[in-house]
């Protein structure tokens, strides 16, 4: 049985896979990969999340202890896979995002400490690959997540593009990463198209934005 969504991009039925089905991959990755020492978590799909593919959230710390074991296993974790993008890939797509969120959950929950893409998520992903997976670090889908795009700016110096779904990119703040020039708001689809910011290019950089003497990034418990 098949669960039809509407895309928030438009009109376009989304094909889901049921929730008992994600999960009963999930137990049996679980048993495969991680011997079943994963507690339960709540998965869901997400019709809002277009940037990524999952995304691995926690309103606690890794090492929270005054946090009760039921919430601890409970809704303060949530697994989300987007439906815009996963939604019309096949099983072996939803499968490897779901690893590689999964990946993060035992790092969350078995490791005890922040999830990242270090050299123990690479370490566990590389186990998965031998067994055929194809977990990647960055997902595939660049053509399916710029389509829901919807602002773009432009540096004036070198034409490196950024797009964004929201107006997150401030002139007056953010520089190119490429060549540190200043960047301007075009319309997207107006705009010649001579070197364009990737998913994976974007992941690096965060958008280019203008360096502060003194300052430093908070530290985000979501995690793609």
């Amino acid at each position: 049985m098949e669960i039809l969504v509407n895309s928030p991009a438009g009109n376009v039925c989304q094909r889901l896979v049921p929730l008992e089905e994600v999960q009963a991959i999930w137990q049996s990755l679980a048993h495969r990969f991680f011997e079943n020492r994963l507690p339960l978590i709540t998965i869901e799909w997400s019709t809002r999340l277009t940037a990524s593919a999952g995304l691995f959230v926690s309103r606690i710390g890794p090492r929270s202890r005054w946090v009760s074991g039921e919430n601890r296993q409970g809704a303060a974790r949530v697994i989300r896979l987007s439906a815009p993008l996963l939604g019309d890939q096949p099983e072996e797509e939803l499968r490897r995002t779901l690893a590689h969120e999964m990946i993060h959950q035992w790092q969350f929950d078995i490791r005890r400490h922040r999830p990242s893409h270090g050299a123990e998520f690479r370490e566990m992903m590389h186990r998965m690959n031998v067994a055929g997976l194809g977990v990647t670090i960055r997902h595939k889908l660049d053509v399916a997540v710029q389509s829901h795009n919807r602002y773009a700016w432009q540096c004036v110096q070198c034409g490196m593009a950024y797009h964004r779904q929201r107006r997150t990119i401030i002139p007056g703040r953010h520089i190119c990463s490429r060549c540190r020039g200043k960047l301007v708001e075009v319309v997207l689809h107006q705009m010649p198209k001579l070197h364009v910011e990737t998913t994976s290019q974007r992941e690096g950089n965060r958008g280019a934005r203008q360096p502060e003497p003194g300052s430093a990034l908070q530290m985000s418990l979501w995690v793609e």
